[in-house]
C-alpha cells in the first residue's frame, strides 16, 4: 500500500531534505529563512526532532558568515543578523545578539547612511531599519550597547527627513519608529516573518527559501 503524504508533509520533507544544499545563506531565498520557519514548525507542531536539523542548517549560516557579504536584508548581512534577533527575541536560540551580529554592525557603520539613496526593502534603507530596530529592541532588553551615538543620530536625521515625503507606508511605519525607539519610548517591533513572503508561490515550485518556495508555503499553511 502507498503511503501517501499530505501537502504540509511534503512541503516538510522538500524544505528538510535538501535545506543543506541552498548554497545562499541568506533570509529570503537561504537557510536563514529556512531555519526561521523550521524553528517555527517545531513551536507549533512540537516536531522536537527537527532541532538537531536546526541546529546543524544554522551553525551553516554563522560559521560561513563574512563581511564581504552585502549589507542586504533580502540575501545578506543585514536579514541574517534579523534572523538572529528574530530567534534570540522569540527564545529559539539563546545568546547575545550583541555579541553575534558584532561583525554586521561594523560594517553598517561604516556606510554613510545620509548617502544611501536605495530605500528599498530587499537592499536599501527599509530593510536596514528592519535590522538596526530589532537588533536594539534586542540589546536594550539585554542592557548591551549597539551603535555609536554618531551613527544614530545619522539614522535618526535620515528617518526624520523622510517622513512626510511620499515614501512607501511601510518605510514611514519603520521611519516612525525608529524615531520613536531612539526619542526613549517604549516601542515592540513585531517580528512579521509572513510579509517577507511571497502571497503568489507557485504550489509545485523546486525552490526551498522563504520568500518563493517551500519554506515560505509551510510557515503561511501552519500559522493559517
Amino acid at each position: 500500500m502507498a503511503i501517501r503524504f499530505t501537502q504540509e508533509q511534503r512541503w516538510l520533507h522538500q524544505t528538510v531534505l535538501h535545506a543543506n544544499d541552498v548554497p545562499a545563506r541568506g533570509l529570503f531565498d537561504g537557510q536563514m529563512g529556512i531555519v526561521l520557519v523550521l524553528s517555527e514548525y517545531v513551536r507549533v507542531r512540537k516536531a522536537r526532532s527537527l532541532k538537531i536539523a536546526i541546529n546543524f542548517l544554522l551553525d551553516q549560516v554563522l560559521d560561513n558568515l563574512s563581511t564581504e557579504m552585502p549589507l542586504y536584508f533580502a540575501n545578506g548581512l543585514t536579514g541574517i543578523g534579523w534572523g538572529v534577533e528574530y530567534l534570540l527575541q522569540n527564545k529559539f536560540q539563546r545568546g547575545s545578539g550583541a555579541d553575534i551580529c558584532a561583525a554586521i554592525d561594523q560594517k553598517l557603520m561604516q556606510q554613510n547612511i545620509l548617502r544611501q539613496t536605495d530605500l528599498s526593502l530587499e537592499k536599501g534603507l527599509e530593510g536596514w531599519l528592519h535590522y538596526i530596530i530589532a537588533h536594539l529592541q534586542g540589546a536594550q532588553r539585554n542592557g548591551r550597547q549597539i551603535f555609536d551615538e554618531t551613527y544614530l543620530r545619522d539614522c535618526q536625521m535620515v528617518c526624520n527627513h523622510l517622513i512626510g515625503q511620499g515614501i512607501a507606508p511601510s518605510l514611514e511605519a519603520l521611519c516612525k519608529t525608529f524615531v520613536a525607539l531612539t526619542n526613549g519610548q517604549h516601542i515592540s517591533y513585531d517580528f512579521n516573518l509572513s510579509s517577507f513572503i511571497n502571497p503568489t508561490i507557485k504550489r509545485n515550485t523546486a525552490l526551498l527559501g522563504l520568500h518563493n518556495g517551500t519554506a515560505g508555503q509551510l510557515f503561511t499553511h501552519i500559522k493559517s
